[in-house]
């Protein structure tokens, strides 16, 4: 597994010091082999003991174990990759998932969107937050503020949706729409009546059943080869695309 799929593996249980560890490990990748421990809590604003514990969420033993993954571990890992019939998956995963929004009846997501007094957005893993973030910039450009929360045990995440009600809307990216601590993260604002906008690559899972609207997006089943890792992503920007526009569309229409 690369080291981008094991720490969206681990999101959810990093702490903020953690989560500051990996944003520079991943922006600085061809320069973390040569750091030490001390030099790394540093360069990221955080303590030894952080990058230690970071080191060992991910499954190493330590710091060094890390450091010689990230040097030499990605290497094999992609050069298993095999890239046939790539391009096949990404527009077979990209159509499915127009068509199954083009039969679906968004206004009531719109509407929410348009009346709700707050929205929120968390991504259940690195990837999801970056889709989270990307969802964040596209409405702004419409003049629709949206905050995006860190998930996970952090305190702001804590102290948000101690303040969500029944007027506000929580937009979800979960991969499979199962994980633990997405169940627990969304107690609070199911029992406040907040709306909950899921976004997850299937259509059955924990938190389609749970949530106010579901958006599905279709994924090619995992491939022996591992080649789904990049199609998992395009159908996923194409939501948020296709969201955005018919949201104009909706605006326009109310006009």
């Amino acid at each position: 597994m690369k080291l981008e799929g094991l720490i969206n593996e681990k999101y959810s249980s990093l702490s903020e010091g953690e989560l500051a560890i990996a944003k520079y490990v991943l922006e600085n990748k061809q320069g973390i082999h040569k750091l030490s421990i001390n030099q790394l809590a540093h360069n990221s604003l955080t303590s030894k003991s952080s990058v230690l514990r970071f080191a060992q969420k991910l499954g190493f033993s330590g710091f060094t174990e890390l450091k010689n993954f990230i040097k030499w571990g990605e290497i094999f890992t992609d050069n298993q990759v095999v890239h046939s019939n790539l391009d096949e998956q990404i527009v077979n995963s990209v159509t499915n998932t127009i068509n199954n929004l083009k039969n679906q009846n968004l206004d009531e997501i719109f509407q929410a969107i348009d009346n709700s007094e707050h929205i929120y957005i968390i991504g259940t893993g690195w990837a999801q937050q970056n889709q989270a973030s990307e969802m964040q910039r596209m409405f702004l450009g419409l003049g629709k503020e949206m905050q995006v929360l860190p998930f996970g045990h952090t305190s702001l995440y804590h102290i948000m949706i101690e303040r969500m009600c029944e007027k506000d809307l929580l937009i979800v990216f979960s991969g499979s729409g199962n994980n633990p601590i997405l169940k627990e993260a969304l107690t609070t604002p199911i029992l406040k009546n907040v709306k909950i906008l899921g976004i997850t690559a299937n259509s059955s899972n924990w938190l389609v059943n749970h949530s106010t609207f579901s958006i599905q997006a279709y994924i090619d089943p995992p491939s022996p080869t591992g080649t789904n890792i990049y199609s998992l992503y395009s159908p996923i920007h194409v939501i948020i695309e296709m969201l955005v526009y018919n949201y104009v569309e909706y605006l326009n229409r109310k006009i």
